[in-house]
């Protein structure tokens, strides 16, 4: 089984002789993929908000602008909101605001939150999302909640 080529491989530029030569081999170069900040930034977005607990990504100022925007009409908030990436060479680096759940043990939703990106990044991306910085900035209560 032959492993995927990543971004760096070069491919093989085979040639075939029409006499009793051998084959010749080259390698080729056939290009760079560059991941954008942006891209790993979306990806970690949407992995934070696919976890139990994450009720909302950024800070309270982030959150108020993505609110607006999604009073005009066909404009919804970026998957991006709250999350800051950075993109050196095979790895990524990212920052992750939100606003967890109340009731949800903070620690274990930050390691679930890491898991998640880490994984998601790597499998969209190729690239080591480390590290996976977390600021939690505020807790919820439901509106029907006792303390709310």
């Amino acid at each position: 089984m032959n492993a995927p080529r990543t971004a760096t491989d070069p491919a093989v530029k085979t040639s075939v002789a029409h006499s009793d030569q051998a084959i010749e081999q080259q390698p080729v170069r056939t290009g760079r993929t560059v991941i954008a900040p942006k891209v790993v930034a979306t990806v970690a977005g949407i992995a934070t908000r696919e976890v139990p607990g994450v009720y909302a990504t950024g800070d309270g100022a982030t959150r108020a602008v993505g609110a607006l925007r999604e009073k005009v009409p066909g404009v919804k908030s970026a998957p991006s909101q709250g999350v800051a990436a950075r993109v050196d060479d095979d790895r990524a680096s990212v920052r992750i605001d939100l606003v967890a759940d109340y009731g949800t043990a903070i620690a274990d939703l930050a390691a679930d939150v890491r898991r998640n990106v880490t994984s998601a990044v790597h499998a969209m991306t190729g690239l080591r999302c480390v590290p996976v910085d977390i600021v939690v900035h505020d807790v919820h209560l439901a509106p029907n909640s006792a303390l709310a």
